[in-house]
Order: C-alpha cells, then structure tokens, then sequence
C-alpha cells in the first residue's frame, strides 16, 4: 500500500513490480474547533497583530522541509512593503539553529516566527488562515495538510511529491514550483490580497477532506485492499 502516487513511484523505482501495489491515500480525524475566546487568546499570546493574515507550517526542522525558501519568500514580500501577515513555523529538527540563523540574517524575524516544539498543534490550526508547505523531500501525503483542511484551511504548498494528489490548483489551494521563493511569495501574496478568493478556498479544501480524506474513508479503503487480496481464499 502505498499512500500517494508519489510513493508508489519510489516503491517502483526501488524494485517493486507495480502489480503489487495499490494506492490509498492517507486519512486522519478531523481537527477540532476551537472557540472564539480560545483562538483570540491564543492570537494576543502570540503577538499576532489584529487583522494581519496568519500563514503557518508544521513540519519537522529539516533542510528538505524547505524553510529556507519561506525566509526568502517572506523577505521578498516585507522588500514589497507587505506588513499584513504572520508566520508562524511549528517545529524542532536537526535544521533549527541554521534556520534560526537565517530568519536573523534575512531581517524577518518580525513577520516569521519560529515557536519550535508546540504540544497544541490543533490550537495553532484553529489560528491560521493558510497552511503552508514548502518540502522538496520526502514528501507522501502530509498529515498536516490534511489536518488542516478538516478545519477549512485552504493551503499553499510545493509541487513536490504528494501534494499535488491532495492540493488541486486554485480550488482548494495553491501550488508553486519546488523551490521557487518568488513563487511562493506571489501565492502567498494573491491570497493576502483576496480574501474572497481565501474563503472560497477553504471552504472548497473542507469539502474535499469529507469526500476523500476522512479516517473512516482511508480505514474502509484499506479493507478493501484486504478483502480484494483475500478474495477465493479459504
């Protein structure tokens, strides 16, 4: 069983006859809400200016998650006069004292920060507006993504691996090429600059994560796998 296209195609590489092989995306229980109280408390805790867009990643500190990518993307964008958004980086890793060093380097320490290790990953979701993924490694299907899309949250992620199998362009997110720090800064740009577009999206990635990704459809696809295996067997 392999959990995206992408997977299946390391699994061929690697020998695997693909007659073997069958492709069940990952599931996940949805997120759950938290209130309004919650989520403003959270926001001043965090210093997040009243009105600014709040972009966020979750992901482990290593070099293939891309991070470095968003430091020069969000310097781009302040370069631009853009003051409207946060960032917010969840994380720890090998990579988080270069990463650190980085987001000192480029000056945008003000608009990305980094919160190293959180325990309260379902609260932090409830406080973005855009998910972000920037990976150029490793990458099946991101549980993260699919957290996120249970609450609503429209993503802006690389077009690497398995993202494009769960980020359909410009309905429930937007893609930008692998690497591309100009391109993610005009994708997190676009989405700053239309709200309307920003919602539509969301509401579009919640629907998506109801039809295709809930846990309950992932369980009942891997049964399936299994009974089609086991079909004449005694």
């Amino acid at each position: 069983i392999a959990v995206s296209p992408a997977a299946r195609d390391n699994l061929v590489q690697g020998g695997v006859s693909p007659n073997k092989i069958t492709v069940v995306m990952n599931g996940t229980a949805p997120v759950p809400r938290t209130s309004e109280e919650e989520r403003a408390a959270l926001r001043e805790e965090l210093s997040i200016p009243p009105g600014a867009v709040v972009f966020g990643i979750l992901a482990r500190l290593e070099d293939y998650k891309g991070h470095l990518y968003l430091v020069e993307a969000v310097r781009l964008l302040m370069e631009r006069g853009r003051e409207d958004f946060t960032v917010l980086a969840a994380g720890t890793g090998p990579f988080e004292e270069e990463l650190a060093h980085a987001v000192q380097n480029a000056g945008v320490g003000d608009r990305l920060r980094l919160l190293g290790f959180r325990s309260d990953v379902a609260a932090l979701l409830n406080i973005l507006d855009v998910q972000l993924n920037c990976s150029y490694g490793t990458e099946a299907t991101s549980m993260a993504l699919l957290e996120g899309m249970s609450l609503g949250l429209p993503s802006i992620a690389s077009d690497y691996g398995g993202n494009p199998w769960l980020i359909d362009d410009g309905e429930d997110g937007l893609l930008f090429p692998t690497r591309d720090a100009s391109a993610l800064a005009r994708a997190v740009a676009r989405l700053m600059d239309d709200r309307g577009e920003l919602s539509r999206m969301g509401e579009r990635a919640a629907e998506i994560f109801r039809q295709r990704f809930t846990g309950e459809i992932f369980a009942q696809n891997i049964e399936n796998v299994y009974l089609d295996t086991l079909k004449g067997a005694k």
